[in-house]
């Protein structure tokens, strides 16, 4: 099962977050905020992340929003989703 923090961790593989920022034109500070705050980026970022790393944006969907949502059942069901686990 993916969380955002994994699509992270894919996207600065070979990057540093400085490197992400510019590639994703955002301040490296936002990129901070995702990995240390569990802040979760706009759609658009999203979709940016999934051509990136490869990961199929419905991946790169259900790990951001299944971190986002604040209740624990719907976030197990959208980690549960048959499209994470591959």
């Amino acid at each position: 099962m993916m969380n955002f923090l994994d699509v992270l961790n894919a996207a600065t593989s070979d990057l540093s977050d400085n490197k992400l920022s510019q590639k994703l034109g955002i301040r490296r500070q936002t990129v901070s905020g995702w990995r240390n705050c569990g802040k979760i980026p706009e759609d658009e970022t999203l979709d940016k992340l999934a051509e990136l790393t490869g990961i199929p944006v419905e991946k790169v969907y259900f790990a951001a929003y299944s971190d986002k949502v604040q209740n624990p059942i719907v976030a197990e069901l959208l980690r549960n989703n048959s499209n994470l686990n591959a």
